[in-house]
């Protein structure tokens, strides 16, 4: 996705612009994020686009204001028009740990048969986590050393909810399928399947059928268990 090169309309837009341009470099500082992190979450195609945007050398369209606004749990209004840099931060705790749905391992097999069921989803216990991210979210607790040294055993990873065809090959994700798993592998994709692989090379790459996969989650974090 490119951004939108900016158009001279008028004082009021370049007013705008500024603040759009400040508060996005101050937001991400506050938020310890690089250029290509928020690149990544934005699905841009390299930091120079969202250097442009803190540069003011081009507009965000209305769909990624409202990821970024989103993500660093702002109004559009605010983003836009006011100077965040100068908001008194009253809330930092409460913005910076939201609390996401977490499934531990003893609760694999129920949530394979119940994730679409809104009862159970809201039945499970939640985990906070250091800031909010875009979408749908969730924690799952891994089981096992596959993804050693990277992820250890009983650590929870939260993923952001994708759908197959945002797939990109060579990320890591949580795959749930309809045979009972739910793995955290790096995923890299075929035609018709899925290759989910272990940072641990002690553990062989299994192929799965992209027909088999009932959810995929995004990596976003990891929390470790202490």
């Amino acid at each position: 996705m490119s951004p939108i090169k900016k158009q001279n309309s008028g004082k009021d837009d370049n007013k705008k612009s500024n603040f759009i341009k400040s508060n996005l470099s101050f937001l991400r500082g506050e938020h310890n994020k690089t250029l290509d992190e928020m690149s990544e979450l934005l699905g841009l195609s390299g930091k120079s686009s969202y250097r442009a945007y803190e540069n003011g050398d081009a507009l965000p369209s209305i769909h990624i204001l409202m990821k970024l606004a989103s993500f660093y749990d702002v109004s559009l209004d605010e983003l836009v028009r006011f100077d965040l840099s100068k908001k008194e931060k009253t809330n930092a705790k409460t913005i910076n740990e939201p609390e996401v749905p977490v499934v531990p391992i003893k609760a694999r097999a129920g949530y394979v048969s119940g994730f679409q069921d809104d009862h159970f989803i809201d039945n499970l216990k939640t985990i906070k986590i250091p800031y909010k991210p875009y979408g749908i979210t969730r924690a799952f607790q891994i089981d096992g050393d596959s993804m050693e040294p990277e992820v250890n055993d009983g650590a929870y990873v939260v993923g952001i909810k994708i759908d197959q065809n945002e797939l990109q090959s060579g990320k890591n994700y949580i795959v749930v399928t309809d045979d009972g798993d739910i793995v955290y592998k790096m995923v890299v994709e075929n035609q018709n399947s899925l290759n989910l692989i272990s940072r641990n090379p002690k553990y062989p790459a299994k192929e799965v059928d992209k027909e088999k996969i009932k959810e995929m989650w995004k990596y976003y974090c990891h929390l470790n268990k202490t």
